[in-house]
């Protein structure tokens, strides 16, 4: 990557001839801490008494809570989140699988991110003439570590 942004021939053409570029330590420590740190505090401030369930399987979402997601930071649930009883299984913070659609319009730290410099670059550098956020989603993924016992 280029210290301005804009991405390296190289990284052009394999984007030209795959449709996709994995970028490496694009985002500094620091961006991803802010980011992190911001997300847990949105979290934390979560009621989760509102909320809808993320399905990559049925992709027919028909609640207001997801049709009003566009203009609003939602939080969405993975699917197996809740129990037969209605309430979390664990934590809300294991059960998120993403939030979204407007951290790039409302919140201040994504806000920042999304219109960096370097994000402005690397769309100009792949010819982008007036590009524009759609939408913008932080997505929760969980490692799960095999620790060796032996």
């Amino acid at each position: 990557m280029a210290s301005s942004g804009n991405l390296t021939a190289e990284q052009l053409d394999f984007f030209n001839v795959n449709g996709c570029l994995i970028l490496e330590s694009f985002s500094s420590k620091e961006e991803i801490r802010k980011m992190r740190d911001r997300m847990a505090e949105l979290l934390d401030g979560f009621d989760d008494s509102f909320s809808s369930i993320f399905s990559t399987k049925n992709q027919q979402h028909t609640d207001d809570y997801f049709f009003e997601s566009a203009e609003k930071i939602s939080f969405f649930f993975e699917e197996n989140a809740f129990g037969e009883d209605g309430h979390l299984k664990q934590p809300k913070e294991l059960s998120i699988n993403k939030v979204g659609h407007a951290l790039h319009e409302i919140d201040p730290v994504f806000k920042e991110f999304s219109f960096s410099d370097k994000i402005s670059g690397m769309l100009c550098s792949l010819d982008y003439k007036r590009p524009v956020v759609i939408q913008s989603m932080y997505i929760f993924k969980i490692l799960h570590l095999a620790q060796d016992c032996g």
